[in-house]
C-alpha cells in the first residue's frame, strides 16, 4: 500500500521499500508582459520576474538591436539578461573657456582609447594620448586605472558615473566616438547663428551660400563675403544677411562623451584594430607595421573557427 507525506518537494513511499523524490518546477503564469514580448519577439527568460522582463522590454526601444556591431552587442546583451548601462564620461580640459585640444575626438575602439588633440580626417591628426587596454587573459585596465590614464592627459578628462564599480573591466566599454557628422543644417536669416552643435572640427564647416559665406576672418565681420566661425560654442557671425533657406554642413565634438559598458564584447576578422593583436607585427622598410603570422592567441582562435566551421579546400 502507498503512503505520501510532504517534504520540500513532494516524497511518495510504495510498500515501504522504495522512496521517489521530487521538486515541483516552478512555472511563471504567462501575462501581458509575455503578451508584448511576443510582439516584440524577446522571450521571458527561465524564471525571469516581471519587474526584470519589464526592463528588458523597455531596452527593446532604448537600446534597440540591429546587423552592425551596436545593434548586435544590443540584441546579444538583452537576451542573455544583461544589462547595458552608462559607465564612463569624458570631457575637454579648458582654460579660460576655451579647450585646450584644438580639434578633439576620443575614439573607443577594440583594443585602445585614442585621445586626439587635433583630429581633421583620418589622415590629419595629432593624438595627445594612446592607450593600449585588450588583453585576453587579464584585466588590461580597469576601469578606475584607465580615469586615471585619461585624466593624465593634457587635454582630456574622464569620471566614472554614480553606482558603477570602479574595478570594471576596461575592455567591456562600447566602441563609439566623440565625432558627430551633420550633413545639412538650415541657417536663418540672421548676421549670428549657432548650430545644433558646439566644438566645431577646424576645416570641416561648408556653406550653401558661398556669396554670404566667402572668407573666414578671425575678427568681427567688416565686409561683404566675410564671417567668423567661433568653433568652441558653435557661433557663426556673418556680415551679410543669409536669406534664410541656405544650409551648412560640419563635423562636431560632441562632449561631454558618454560611454557605456556591457559584459558582451563582439570582435571582426575583419577589424584592423582587432586583428593586430592576432598576429605577430612586423616592421616594414617604410616604417608602417603588417600583420605577420598568428600570434598564440590568434591560432587559438581560428583553430575554435575551422573547427565551428564547415571549410573545405579545392574544388
Amino acid at each position: 500500500m502507498a503512503s505520501y507525506r510532504h517534504s520540500t518537494g513532494f516524497a511518495m513511499t510504495i510498500s515501504g521499500l522504495q522512496e521517489l523524490r521530487a521538486t515541483p518546477t516552478v512555472r511563471t503564469v504567462a501575462n501581458n508582459f509575455d503578451y508584448i514580448g511576443g510582439l516584440l519577439s524577446l522571450g521571458r527568460i527561465p524564471g525571469e520576474d516581471n519587474i526584470a522582463y519589464r526592463n528588458r522590454l523597455f531596452d527593446v526601444q532604448v537600446h534597440p538591436g540591429g546587423p552592425l556591431y551596436e545593434g548586435v552587442v544590443n540584441g546579444l546583451a538583452r537576451s542573455l539578461g544583461f544589462v547595458r548601462e552608462k559607465t564612463l564620461l569624458i570631457d575637454l580640459k579648458s582654460n579660460y573657456g576655451y579647450n585646450l585640444a584644438s580639434n578633439p575626438r576620443v575614439d573607443i575602439l577594440a583594443n585602445r582609447v585614442v585621445l586626439y588633440e587635433s583630429w581633421t580626417n583620418p589622415d590629419t591628426y595629432t593624438i595627445d594620448k594612446e592607450i593600449y587596454f585588450y588583453d585576453r587573459d587579464s584585466a588590461g585596465y580597469y576601469l578606475e586605472d584607465l580615469v586615471d590614464e585619461i585624466n593624465s592627459s593634457d587635454c582630456f578628462s574622464a569620471d566614472i558615473y554614480s553606482g558603477i564599480r570602479t574595478n570594471l573591466h576596461s575592455f567591456t566599454l562600447v566602441r563609439g566616438t566623440s565625432t558627430t557628422f551633420v550633413y545639412n543644417q538650415l541657417i536663418r536669416g540672421h548676421k549670428m547663428n549657432k548650430l545644433l552643435f558646439a566644438n566645431l572640427l577646424q576645416d570641416t564647416v561648408w556653406f550653401e551660400e558661398k556669396d554670404i559665406f566667402t572668407t573666414e576672418v578671425t575678427s568681427t565681420p567688416s565686409s561683404a563675403g566675410e564671417y567668423k566661425i567661433d568653433y568652441t560654442n558653435g557661433l557663426i557671425e556673418s556680415y551679410s544677411i543669409p536669406s534664410g533657406n541656405g544650409r551648412c554642413g560640419y563635423k562636431a565634438a560632441s562632449f561631454p562623451l558618454k560611454v557605456d559598458s556591457v559584459p558582451v564584447q563582439v570582435f571582426s576578422l575583419h577589424d584592423e584594430d582587432f586583428t593586430e593583436e592576432l598576429f605577430r607585427q612586423e616592421l616594414q622598410e617604410s616604417g608602417s607595421y603588417v600583420n605577420g603570422l598568428p600570434n598564440g592567441e590568434g591560432a587559438e582562435i581560428y583553430h575554435q573557427l575551422f573547427d565551428e566551421t564547415k571549410v573545405f579546400w579545392g574544388e
